[in-house]
């Protein structure tokens, strides 16, 4: 389930990317990880922006 969201930095860029092609919806297990993500993307004073 944790490969359904992916990131990848470049500086202070988070690249977030959600993979849920049969689906293309956001389920509760991937709304509780994108939240832990951008908790994440939150609490790191180096990132400026997350897409």
């Amino acid at each position: 389930m944790a490969d359904v969201i992916t990131t990848r930095r470049e500086g202070t860029i988070l690249e977030v990317t959600l993979d849920r092609p049969k689906a293309n919806a956001i389920d509760l297990k991937t709304s509780r990880l994108m939240g832990e993500t951008f908790k994440a993307f939150r609490d790191d004073p180096g990132l400026r922006v997350a897409i």
